[in-house]
């Protein structure tokens, strides 16, 4: 079972893939805002992740984080980790990450996000809205034919638990209610103390 998890998750991030998500039997959205003026340097750090649409690559995967630390070349390295509870099983994927539209004289939060070196030239990561200090709500969607879309969602979290701020919660249920299907959310453990003290991942670089 913990090699058939490892393996799948290497499949997709050997083709590159940030989605491998849910299937929709409709087109991409076309009307979903993102955030504007973007702000990678803040946008950089550790972030929890709180709930997601449940993806081939984080298939039974809890105590996901992931780190953005800014490259030399002004990229941004990207470092998933996660711990499979029932297994035991642990991965680390580094991959990299760039403005989708840099030149652009409002910066949106578009990003390519790519692992293994494949090519970064598709937008497949957009923050919707974030406060930088608190929540992030990221989503992608990439069309599959005319008439059907797979979709990815993360809500993420700068603590291993949403604070309970009237305002970040509104700001991220807005979003939800608008554009996301609930009944699909699958929320992320952040609290298992087995996370903790097996803390030997599995590395799988760029």
């Amino acid at each position: 079972m913990q090699t058939v998890a490892l393996s799948v998750a290497i499949v997709c991030l050997l083709a590159g893939a940030v989605y491998g998500g849910l299937m929709f039997d409709r087109p991409c959205p076309t009307n979903v805002p993102v955030k504007q003026y973007f702000e990678v340097d803040r946008y950089l750090g550790k972030w929890y992740e709180m709930q997601r649409y449940e993806s081939v690559f984080e298939e039974n995967f809890d105590c996901v984080q992931v780190r953005y630390t800014l490259n030399e070349d002004d990229s941004v390295q990207v470092s998933n980790s996660a711990y499979n509870l029932f297994n035991g099983s642990s991965i680390n994927a580094l991959g990299r990450a760039v403005l989708s539209f840099p030149d652009e004289e409002v910066v949106q939060g578009k990003l390519n996000v790519s692992f293994f070196g494949a090519p970064n030239d598709l937008s497949n990561y957009w923050v919707l809205d974030t406060d930088y200090e608190t929540f992030s709500v990221v989503w992608n969607c990439q069309p599959r034919g005319e008439e059907q879309s797979e979709e990815s969602f993360w809500v993420l979290s700068r603590t291993p638990t949403l604070p309970a701020d009237t305002d970040v919660l509104f700001r991220i249920h807005y979003i939800m209610r608008r554009y996301i299907d609930r009944s699909l959310v699958r929320f992320t453990s952040q609290l298992d103390e087995r996370f903790v003290v097996n803390v030997n991942f599995t590395i799988f670089g760029f």
